[in-house]
């Protein structure tokens, strides 16, 4: 200028090629951009008509006066001379216009929380580096701030860029907020998708049958599956220290539902593989587990006290042949030969009272839910009615003497008592067999049968945490969104 109080005005104008990187660990962003600067020299001006018409000229940087214009938040070690190889073009009117492509590095607070659906809003700070506004006034170009005709997408896609005026003490500079939005196809391809569809494996394991033997290694392998994964894609996740991305937090979240649903295994196959050697099903689990859950999950399964019923109407048969059988404790002899009874009535009455013993507390066993102690029980009391029969056998064969007895027929009926005495403690014996096996498939079956139902609840619960785990990861940025 001529006249030292005349401030120089650049026009700065800035064309974004290419976002070439964004790292995020060390909060620095590549941009490839190409620079506009126009200002007015009034000692480069002439007149067209002087000089055949020549209306503009160029020159070398070197050769005359250019603004000391700078990237003011680089991250470069050093701020770029490159700039001074390109050609300047000055009009006839003094106007200077300098158009040179560079390459910035500018440091970018870098938000990963969604990532990889995040949105980024990076600066770039340009501004006179020695002189105040007073002598030096940046200003932009707005028909000269483009990123659509010529951007190259690559991971990241701008979207918008907003260039405002900011100032502190004599000096201004101009900031260019470059929005941008991360293509986030790859990384749903190959990291999201591929680690839900491990996840969704996981609940086939609740529908497996615990009778195949398969279902720890399922779980197991979907474990090792995932960890392996997760090794993998930790390269193209990216690395900050101030946040945590949402994403990592939704990979954790999964991992410890599969670990969840490899304890939970474990609970239903000792519950499957669990029988007498350690007690019946609680009350508790038939009434609630059994009984309300089960039917509200579409399993209907014999209710206990129907089971019960059906074990006392067992028992109950058992009795009555019992007693009819040993009814006829005493053994007459002819009318000819009536010298004494055989005596058999003590031991024919303590039958009946065992019997009678044995059914009312039976009974009351059956309404007892003591497991083992149940079982116990019941063994004591029929182990006592078959040593009442033995004893009778024993007393009859004891006593019983053939060559004192001259009545043939009486012979005969002894021996066919004792005969019916034999057949009735072998039929005692095989119910007794027949009835302890039935208890003890009874308290198998109840068993498998509350694996089965805690299975389902299982899958509920896994199902209902993935799905809200997911809900929570996809749906949570769009409402910071609408509610900011």
């Amino acid at each position: 200028v001529t006249n030292t109080t005349t401030v120089t005005v650049v026009d700065v104008g800035l064309n974004i090629i290419q976002v070439m990187n964004l790292d995020e660990q060390n909060q620095v962003m590549t941009t490839n951009v190409q620079v506009t600067l126009k200002w007015q020299d009034e000692h480069l001006r002439w007149l067209p008509n002087e000089y055949n018409d020549q209306n503009r000229t160029v020159f070398s940087a070197l050769e005359i006066w250019t603004p000391d214009i700078v990237l003011f938040n680089s991250a470069d070690v050093a701020y770029s001379q490159r700039r001074e190889y390109y050609l300047l073009t000055v009009h006839w009117n003094g106007t200077v216009e300098w158009v040179y492509p560079d390459v910035f590095r500018s440091y970018c607070d870098v938000v990963i929380t969604y990532f990889p659906f995040d949105k980024q809003n990076c600066t770039l700070e340009i501004q006179s580096w020695s002189r105040p506004s007073d002598e030096l006034l940046v200003r932009h170009q707005p028909q000269n701030v483009r990123q659509q005709s010529q951007y190259i997408r690559t991971e990241w896609q701008v979207y918008e860029i907003v260039v405002q005026n900011a100032t502190m003490n004599r000096y201004l500079w101009l900031v260019f907020q470059i929005k941008m939005k991360r293509n986030y196809q790859f990384y749903v391809n190959h990291m999201i998708f591929p680690f839900s569809i491990l996840s969704c494996l996981t609940l086939f394991v609740f529908w497996l049958p615990p009778d195949s033997g398969e279902k720890i290694t399922l779980t197991i392998t979907i474990l090792l599956a995932l960890t392996v994964f997760l090794q993998l894609i930790s390269d193209y996740t990216p690395k900050a220290s101030s946040n945590l991305p949402i994403i990592g937090i939704y990979f954790n979240v999964n991992l410890i539902l599969v670990l969840i649903s490899v304890v939970l295994t474990v609970v239903v196959l000792n519950f499957h593989y669990r029988g007498p050697k350690k007690s019946r099903v609680p009350r508790w689990c038939r009434r609630i587990v059994m009984g309300k859950i089960g039917c509200w999950l579409g399993f209907h399964f014999i209710s206990d006290e129907q089971l019960l019923s059906q074990s006392n109407s067992t028992k109950t048969n058992v009795r009555r042949s019992t007693r009819r059988d040993t009814s006829n404790g005493e053994i007459r002899r002819g009318e000819k030969n009536t010298k004494t009874k055989l005596p058999l009535l003590p031991i024919t009455t303590a039958a009946k009272k065992t019997t009678t013993n044995s059914s009312k507390t039976t009974a009351n066993n059956d309404d007892d839910d003591n497991g083992t102690e149940e079982t116990t029980q019941k063994s004591t009391q029929q182990h006592s009615l078959t040593h009442n029969i033995e004893q009778i056998l024993l007393t009859m064969q004891t006593q019983f003497d053939p060559n004192s007895i001259d009545d043939e027929e009486l012979k005969l009926s002894i021996l066919r008592e004792i005969l019916e005495c034999q057949r009735l403690l072998l039929t005692i014996h095989a119910r007794r067999q027949n009835v302890q096996s039935q208890l003890l498939y009874d308290i198998y079956e109840e068993w498998k049968i509350l694996a089965i139902i805690v299975d389902r609840i299982c899958f509920i619960f896994y199902l209902i945490s993935m799905l809200a785990a997911s809900v929570i990861f996809f749906v949570r940025e769009p409402i910071l969104k609408r509610n900011g």
